[in-house]
């Protein structure tokens, strides 16, 4: 497998080796290596599985085990994108269900064929929901939009980080407590409970995986990215980049295109 490019509805996605994505609304789906290197890319090697699923509406435990984020994700009737990213997906039951299903996918169709490959889709969706919060990267995915008051943690977390990430970071605790209808203590409170971290190192989280897109995804000077994610200068934002990743915005660029280039 190799670290790729999605392209859906003119939006571009970072995925890395073993990534996996579960998306609706998308039309018009590529995949592409991450390099550009004519070596790297006659040796890429990614799936896409598209499944059309015969479940209740609205989603229930019928297919897939219970879940705020998956239900919240396919029973949204917006219309508009919404995504999932699983990420750290290094057991073998994951392959084993996706090996499976690429199997069934090669067969002629029939009833029964078409029963398995429904069973085993709700048991793989299942399989990435276990321990998901060890997989679920909940600031490269964009969740359906919810009032969050009265929703429970997941549901919370993913509609906090789809609106930061919006606002690429640059959003005070002020402005973030009145979009969500909060007293910003409380929100501050709360975000630290969601996430384990203040709401200052929150926004700079999301601000560096950014940033790591933007490198890979675009071809943008070092200056406009922090320019886009709000730094005073390219000084502070190296800085923060460094102290986040444990590398400099060059070394983490070369790191990753040149791993592409080299296998």
């Amino acid at each position: 497998m190799t670290d790729a490019v999605l392209s859906a509805d003119k939006h571009l996605f970072s995925l890395k080796k073993f990534d996996i994505i579960v998306a609706t609304g998308f039309k018009e789906v590529h995949l592409s290596p991450l390099a550009e290197n004519s070596k790297a890319a006659a040796s890429a090697s990614f799936r896409l599985l598209q499944i059309d699923l015969a479940c209740p509406d609205p989603l229930n435990q019928y297919l897939v085990a219970d879940n705020a984020l998956i239900h919240d994700l396919m029973n949204d009737k917006s219309g508009k994108y919404a995504y999932i990213v699983f990420q750290n997906l290094t057991d073998g039951m994951t392959k084993g269900y996706i090996n499976l299903l690429e199997i069934l996918a090669k067969r002629d169709k029939d009833e029964y064929n078409d029963f398995q490959v429904q069973r085993l889709a709700g048991l793989l969706l299942t399989e990435l929901l276990h321990q998901h919060w060890q997989k679920i990267s909940k600031s490269r995915s964009n969740f359906p939009r919810k009032n969050v008051r009265h929703a429970n943690r997941d549901t919370q977390s993913g509609a906090i980080m789809t609106y930061l990430t919006q606002k690429n970071g640059q959003v005070s605790l002020k402005e973030a407590a009145e979009y969500f209808g909060y007293e910003a203590n409380y929100f501050s409170r709360l975000c630290r409970k969601l996430f384990a971290t203040d709401f200052v190192h929150l926004r700079r989280n999301i601000r560096i995986n950014l940033a790591e897109d933007q490198l890979l995804l675009t071809n943008k000077k070092l200056e406009e990215i922090a320019d886009e994610l709000g730094y005073q200068d390219l000084s502070s934002f190296s800085k923060a980049f460094a102290e986040s990743t444990g590398l400099s915005p060059g070394k983490y660029w070369k790191k990753y295109t040149l791993n592409q280039i080299n296998t």
